[in-house]
Order: structure tokens, then sequence, then C-alpha cells
């Protein structure tokens, strides 16, 4: 059962990263290039980024003692502030708003902050804090990597989203992510 757990949560990644490329517009203009890029040019500071999912999953284990998982579909817009360039090459931001969208239920985030490096990882990740439709705080987190796609900023983004509630249980949704970064 985990084995095919793992092969249907690989193979929708898979399929998020296909559709993601194909169903892509140009957002953060890079003169049609492709591959790696530097995210010190592509993301000024000050400037404003947004992500936006294209394609998302979210899946939670229904039983701690059977390896049996739920999945949802999700998606998540997040805005953030570039602050500073960091000494890796990369970009440091705060997240100033968004959402997560899971099974119809919406979670509003309400702060975070996140880390690009110059080698288009987002490997230390973004996280934060968001209020659950139950007037919960959860914390979330994602991490991943980017990559310039016909000069578009696509990004593979995985992650959690969790909080303990009063009875000690914990809710987490691990998720997945393919979506776009565009800057203003």
């Amino acid at each position: 059962m985990q084995r095919a757990t793992k092969v249907s949560v690989c193979a929708i990644v898979a399929s998020m990263v296909i559709a993601g490329l194909v169903f892509s517009q140009p957002v953060a203009s890079a003169a049609g290039s492709s591959g790696a890029f530097n995210p010190q040019t592509q993301f000024p500071v000050g400037s404003t980024i947004t992500f936006n999912s294209l394609n998302g999953a979210a899946a939670v284990q229904d039983n701690f003692t059977k390896p049996k998982f739920t999945q949802y579909t999700a998606s998540f817009t997040i805005t953030a502030q570039v602050l500073n360039f960091t000494k890796d090459g990369g970009i440091r931001w705060k997240v100033l708003s968004g959402t997560f969208t899971i099974n119809g239920q919406t979670y509003t985030v309400t702060g975070g902050d996140g880390h690009m490096n110059a080698f288009d990882e987002i490997a230390s990740g973004m996280d934060g804090q968001a209020i659950g439709p139950d007037g919960s705080t959860y914390l979330w987190h994602l991490n991943g990597m980017t990559s310039l796609y016909n000069g578009v900023v696509v990004a593979g983004l995985r992650g959690g989203i969790a909080t303990i509630e009063s009875n000690h249980a914990i809710l987490r949704f691990q998720l997945a992510f393919m979506g776009v970064m565009s800057a203003q």
C-alpha cells in the first residue's frame, strides 16, 4: 500500500509539472530564455512577487495505524515583497498575504518569509502562519525548485500545513504544487 501511494504521488507531481509547462503563460519575461536564472535580476529589492499555483494536490493520512491517505485538490496564491539580496546570490522576501484552498476550505495566510538561493532553489523554504476555516492557527512550509521556461519562472513546491488541535491531534496536509512566480 505504501508503494502504491508513493507511485501515485510521484505520478501526480510529474503530471503537474507537464501540465504546468504546457499551460503556462509568460509571466516574468526574460526574453524567451529557459533554464537557470539570476534571482537578483529577476526579482529586484522592493518588488512584489506573486506565487500562483497552476495545479496542486493535498493528502492527509486517514488512519495512523494504516498507511492510507485521502487526496484532495489544492491551490494557493501568495504575495510577497523582496526585502534584500543574500550573500549566496539569492533573495529573501516577506510574505504579505495569500490563501491556501484545500478541498474547498480556505486557509488565509497571515504572514511568513522565504528565501531563494543562486541555484534557483527555495531550499530553506518559505514558511509562515495561516488562519484556518475553523479559526485555528496553522503553520505552513513550502520548499522546492524554480526554473525559467520560455521566459516564465516555473516553481515546483512541496510542503505541508498543520496545526495541533485542542485534543492534541495533529491535522496535517501534505502539499504539492506546480505554479509560476511573477514580479511587479
